[in-house]
This record gives structure tokens, C-alpha cells and sequence, in this order.
């Protein structure tokens, strides 16, 4: 059964594609994103263009009343067609490479474009930036990330803000001295002024990209046309 004829005839699924329209201009014509419910669960699956859309929709899904849960099996359109092993191999070396994730035990899986990562590491900002790493490859469609944090920490908007920032001076399209940010129930505001549309956009995509964030504000001031992001120059 199509997404839009289960649209049709289940009273949630029609209620959140209204939503997800109105919201998200989400165009189904163009966009093969299919809803229906596995029980009391809402099933999500297909492809959305920007990792903002993904979290923006699965909010919504989790807002509706008279469901169980959220069965997240929706995608980001990758910039770049890469097989699974590139996305593995690019993943990996990034990684390796990366001074803040030395002495972390983490181990990478990717199939049909989705890269799972899993293991342990020394801190919840090691982690956000594993994840970060994984949604920079061009060729990544979804992003699982199950590390998990030994000794634990308690997570706050503070170690969200101090993560994002790490990500930032990371990211080579981003003037990370020219943002703010600030945190408050895991939703991130950013401002300031940078050069460029494009870093304006590459800053909230790095900052949906960060695990735990629910919503992003960006104040950001740019000059310049749009353009897209997918992570710096590999």
C-alpha cells in the first residue's frame, strides 16, 4: 500500500501527512516518503533532503496522540553516490584521524547508506562528534549512533553547546568565532554574523547533526546566495 492511499484511510497517517505539508512542505509527488502504522506505531520511511526535515518530521510523529511510538526509518538525500564500503573506508579514516577520538573503541557498520556506530567513549562530546563524522560523509543517508559513554555523564545544554563548538572549529565552511550559541531544552539557538549564506547553512546543518538536539533556531546574519551543505571538504 502507497503512502498516499494509507494517507487516505488511516485518520493519524492522514493527520501527520497534513501536518508534515503544512510544516515541512514536504511534497509527496516528489519526495517517496511513506506512512502507515505497525500497530499503534507510525512507520516513517523514504528520503528527505535535508537532516532538518528528518528530525523536524520524526518530532511531529512523536506528537500524535494515539500512537505507541515512532519507527524511524526515514533518510537524507547523501550529496554524493558512494557504495557502502567508500562511506566504511571514509568513516573510518575520518576517525582514525580524529585527536578527540584516540583511546575510543568504536566500531563501524554501514548498509544501504545508513552507518551505524557503536562501541564506548571517554566523553558525551566524543560521542557527538563520532556522530558528526558520520553524517559529513557525502555518501550517508541516515546515521545510527549506539555508542555509548563509559565512565557516564550527565547531559546538559551546557555539554550540547560545548560539543557543538568542537564541531564548528571542525568544520572548515563554519567561522566558529563569529557564532553564539545557546541551549535550552535541547533546542539550539544560534546567532552572530558570518560571510556567507553557506556557512550559515552548513552551521545548523552541524548543529542538527549533533546527537540530542531537537530543534534548531538559527539568528545567524549572512550575505551571499544559498547553497548546499554536506559536511567540509573531505
Amino acid at each position: 500500500m502507497s503512502g498516499m492511499n494509507n494517507m487516505k484511510e488511516n485518520p493519524v497517517i492522514k493527520k501527520l501527512g497534513a501536518l508534515l505539508t503544512e510544516k515541512l512542505h514536504i511534497d509527496f509527488r516528489k519526495n517517496p516518503v511513506h506512512l502507515k502504522m505497525d500497530g499503534d506505531a507510525i512507520v516513517m520511511d523514504g528520503t528527505v533532503e535535508k537532516i532538518a526535515h528528518k528530525k523536524r518530521a520524526l518530532l511531529l510523529a512523536m506528537g500524535m496522540e494515539g500512537t505507541s511510538g515512532v519507527i524511524d526509518r526515514l533518510r537524507v538525500r547523501p550529496s554524493k553516490h558512494m557504495t557502502d564500503r567508500e562511506i566504511y573506508n571514509h568513516l573510518v579514516h575520518a576517525i582514525n584521524g580524529e585527536p578527540a577520538l584516540v583511546g575510543a573503541d568504536i566500531k563501524v557498520e554501514v548498509k544501504d547508506g545508513a552507518a551505524d556506530i557503536e562501541g564506548t567513549v571517554g566523553s558525551l562530546s566524543a560521542k557527538r562528534l563520532a556522530g558528526v563524522l558520520a553524517w559529513w560523509v557525502p555518501g550517508t543517508a541516515d546515521v545510527i549512533n549506539s555508542l555509548e559513554v563509559l565512565p557516564p555523564e550527565e547531559d546538559s545544554p551546557d555539554e550540547i553547546n560545548d560539543a557543538l563548538r568542537i564541531v564548528f572549529e571542525k568544520d572548515s565552511l563554519v567561522d566558529a568565532s563569529s557564532i553564539k550559541v545557546s541551549t535550552n531544552g535541547w533546542v539550539v539557538t544560534l546567532s552572530g554574523t558570518v560571510k556567507s549564506h553557506s556557512g550559515k547553512e552548513a552551521a545548523e546543518d552541524d548543529a542538527w547533526y549533533v546527537w540530542g538536539v531537537n530543534d534548531v533556531v538559527n539568528n545567524i546574519q549572512a550575505a551571499g546566495p544559498p547553497t548546499g551543505h554536506a559536511g567540509p571538504p573531505a
